[in-house]
């Protein structure tokens, strides 16, 4: 099969209805919340009444929001019909009736009148978007915000840096194949390049008074975020197979054993790691 090309549009490498899939950015979503917070804590939010979540998958964050702020109504959109569902199931068992949910592909435009929104979120949606996609999907962020509204945009480079060589060689791959599919900034090396031009491109869709924070999580062996981003990775790297042997970058059975090396060296004693991420925001002129 031929590699992906980089203009071709980006697309999800793992499988958007598993339910693997599903269940490990449930645990995602959670450990990016308690390390991050929902928003940044500058943000005023008390004149916000409408927000909106693009890429929601199951809906965490929608729902944790809506609990946090319940005069607020909290939208999520997905393309995933399976997480779509369990976020409406979700947001029944808690009794949260200032949610909705909808499928929608935020490469291709939303189905949204402008001026809907006071916030516009998105988090870690890097998966399935290019280098070609970023810039009309901040636009459109400008498009469905109020005057005065707030964009916020959430991202990581790779799983960050590791002591374990075989780990970061599977990352390094992981890279390689996004790279192939056109998702990345950096022309070359480990990083996916997304936060360097996260502010620029806010500017160039029009947002003004531009903030960023970064945040480092360090789950090497002992720390407390090692279990979680290792049960993580665990089912990101399995499930991301296909999607390297597409891009011709090993066999399954090579894939297999390299895999099999990094889930060992994460449990390693010794085992050092730290994950980086940016959280940038800006506003819409009034």
């Amino acid at each position: 099969m031929p590699a992906p090309q980089p203009e071709q549009e980006a697309h999800y490498p793992i499988e958007a209805e598993n339910m693997a899939e599903m269940a490990r950015l449930v645990k995602q979503a959670r450990i990016a919340t308690q390390q991050q917070g929902l928003f940044p804590a500058n943000l005023d939010l008390s004149q916000k009444q409408s927000i909106l979540d693009i890429g929601c998958g199951p809906g965490e964050w929608v729902l944790s929001v809506a609990e946090r702020y319940p005069e607020c109504w909290v939208t999520g959109v997905d393309v995933s019909k399976i997480m779509l569902a369990y976020a409406q199931h979700m947001a029944r068992e808690r009794e949260l009736l200032n949610t909705r949910f909808r499928a929608m592909d935020a490469r291709s435009g939303l189905d949204f009148p402008e001026a809907t929104f006071d916030v516009v979120h998105s988090r870690l949606i890097m998966g399935f978007m290019s280098t070609a996609t970023w810039p009309p999907f901040f636009r459109e962020c400008y498009r469905l915000l109020r005057p005065g509204g707030i964009v916020c945009s959430t991202e990581v480079e790779n799983v960050g840096a590791s002591s374990s060589p075989s780990f970061s060689h599977y990352c390094n791959l992981m890279v390689k194949a996004m790279r192939l599919a056109g998702q990345c900034f950096s022309p070359e090396g480990s990083q996916i390049g997304i936060t360097a031009v996260q502010a620029r491109l806010l500017q160039e869709a029009g947002f003004q008074d531009i903030g960023q924070e970064a945040h480092i999580l360090n789950y090497s062996a002992g720390q407390p975020a090692h279990e979680a981003i290792y049960d993580d990775c665990r089912t990101m790297l399995k499930l991301i197979q296909p999607f390297l042997v597409s891009c011709q970058l090993g066999t399954s059975a090579e894939l297999e054993v390299l895999y099999e090396r990094a889930m060992a060296e994460m449990q390693a004693p010794d085992f050092c790691a730290v994950a980086y991420s940016q959280r940038i925001w800006g506003v819409k002129p009034s």
